[in-house]
């Protein structure tokens, strides 16, 4: 009798996608003080299995914060991708601060 053991697993979060031996996570956080302030975040992840075994990921976030001492960031975890592009867009000013991240991602086939 053969018991497979799959103590190597662990939880993941609801914004993280596991394909095979790839996993990514991207999260966003905004944060501003004051009476007239907006807060806004976007993330998106889309993660594809080749029939060649590959996988690809695509992923953008999205951070605004206005108002008083404005913060916005945005965030990933890559694991398991063998080619990795990673862009990332700042902008701050007197009472905004603007942040965009794209990931392009692929893993190979192990052969």
């Amino acid at each position: 009798m053969q018991i497979n053991d799959l103590s190597y697993l662990e939880n993941t979060d609801g914004n993280e996608f596991i394909l095979g031996g790839a996993s990514a996570l991207i999260g966003a956080s905004a944060y501003a003080e004051g009476s007239n302030t907006l807060a806004l975040t976007d993330t998106d992840l889309k993660l594809r299995a080749k029939k060649n075994g590959a996988s690809t990921l695509k992923g953008i976030g999205v951070a605004l914060a206005i108002g008083e001492d404005p913060t916005a960031y945005v965030y990933y975890a890559l694991d398991g991708f063998d080619k990795v592009k990673v862009k990332t867009i700042s902008q701050q000013g007197q009472n905004y601060d603007l942040e965009i991240l794209r990931i392009k991602a692929i893993d190979l086939p192990n052969k």
